[in-house]
């Protein structure tokens, strides 16, 4: 497939564009009456007469699919009466998501065929295929343009090197810290030539450390900006970090406190509606920062597409931090001290060190220990840690007192 004619509704006049997203999400506020969620959330309030009717409606989050799920099982009632999913995923908070075969759930081919991916191509992929969406959407996107893929996930570094050495992986699709661990461990295997040359990442913060070290080591890299829930939300078709917004979701920029959009141009919290039939996800809240980019503004490779842009991740409306491809939550925290007794305060501190993500987690406990009882208290904390928030962590004791008493759990330096 050509990048350029992928989809030529990227090419459509703006006015032809907004009027059928309109027309489709009246289609698809009028099937709402029939399912379970959103017939008890909307009420009457689901008829739009205009775009800026949109945001009267509330702002679903995932803290808020937290709780329906937990008194609806196991959507929340979201799902589509009927509906049969094909996976069945489990994410950090814990959030259930549905998956399903079909490329158009997630829509990753058109990012992956902007970062250079064709039919015949050997895909590494390093997401993980366990419990979680990410590997699965990567998975679909390269299987629907005719690539082969390797499930690498996250095995054991050695095997992973010999698969790409093996298969001839041309292609990555995982987070960008990753890559450069994997490019630097198959140079360091003298093997000759690394195979990889192109690759698309997502889940970490692609530096320009990073971008000048992939240039060295000749593969071309894009990004693109997805979610579980919500597939593809926008992707690079060069290096500027601006991002073209998906065809099938409709994008808002919103005051985080009041959901009302935000003046053109001006950075608020992005907030995504999908018009697909399964899985239906009315204003959904991401709780990440963008802005979109004015249109004398925009990256001469972005040429005459006339779609919303996206001036990349811009930072998080709340405390909510990404880390190594994971989204941690204040909730989770809080419930790690619940869980633990004596357990006072939290205060997990992430940084990035040789271009990755470097996290700290200072506990405050009620009473002091001894030596051998502190070592406890650490690996106790540093299991349940992981298991909750599904990274790993160094876990630091600190005094009474160390922690602030305000109310943040996360103190995010990047």
């Amino acid at each position: 497939m050509d990048v350029e004619t992928h989809d030529p509704r990227e090419y459509r006049p703006q006015e032809e564009r907004r009027a059928a997203q309109f027309s489709a999400l009246i289609a698809k506020l009028a099937k709402l009456a029939d399912n379970n969620y959103y017939a008890r959330a909307y009420g009457e309030e689901a008829s739009l007469t205009g775009w800026s009717d949109l945001q009267n409606l509330p702002i679903l989050r995932k803290e808020d699919l937290i709780t329906i799920q937990r008194d609806d099982a196991p959507f929340g009632g979201i799902v589509a009466n009927g509906t049969v999913a094909d996976y069945l995923f489990v994410s950090p908070g814990p959030i259930h998501e549905p998956g399903f075969m079909k490329p158009e759930f997630w829509r990753a081919s058109r990012a992956m065929i902007a970062a250079g991916f064709k039919a015949g191509d050997i895909v590494h992929n390093t997401f993980s295929y366990h419990l979680t969406p990410g590997a699965w959407i990567f998975d679909s996107g390269a299987r629907s343009i005719g690539c082969s893929v390797i499930p690498a996930g996250n095995a054991q570094l050695e095997q992973q090197i010999t698969a790409i050495f093996q298969y001839g992986a041309v292609a990555y699709a995982g987070t960008p810290d990753f890559l450069k661990t994997l490019l630097e461990a198959c140079q360091a295997a003298d093997r000759g030539p690394v195979p990889i040359r192109k690759a698309i990442v997502s889940g970490g913060a692609l530096t320009p450390g990073l971008r000048e070290f992939f240039d060295k080591s000749n593969v071309s890299v894009r990004q693109c900006y997805a979610t579980a829930e919500l597939g593809l939300i926008g992707y690079e078709v060069d290096t500027s970090g601006q991002l073209i917004v998906d065809e099938d979701v409709i994008v808002e920029i919103v005051d985080p406190e009041t959901g009302e959009a935000m003046p053109f141009g001006a950075v608020g919290e992005v907030v995504v509606t999908t018009l697909r039939e399964d899985y239906p996800l009315i204003r959904f809240g991401t709780g990440d920062l963008s802005a979109f980019v004015q249109p004398e503004d925009r990256s001469d490779a972005i040429g005459a597409r006339t779609g919303p842009v996206l001036a990349g991740w811009l930072g998080r409306a709340d405390q909510t931090s990404k880390v190594r491809g994971m989204f941690v939550r204040p909730t989770q925290l809080n419930y790690l001290c619940q869980s633990v007794e004596g357990l006072q305060r939290v205060r997990l501190v992430i940084d990035r060190d040789n271009e990755k993500d470097d996290i700290m987690l200072f506990c405050e406990l009620e009473n002091r220990l001894t030596e051998t009882a502190e070592a406890d208290a650490i690996e106790t904390i540093s299991n349940l840690f992981r298991e909750i928030c599904h990274v790993k962590t160094k876990v630091t004791l600190v005094d009474r007192g160390t922690i602030a008493d305000d109310g943040k759990f996360i103190v995010d330096m990047r």
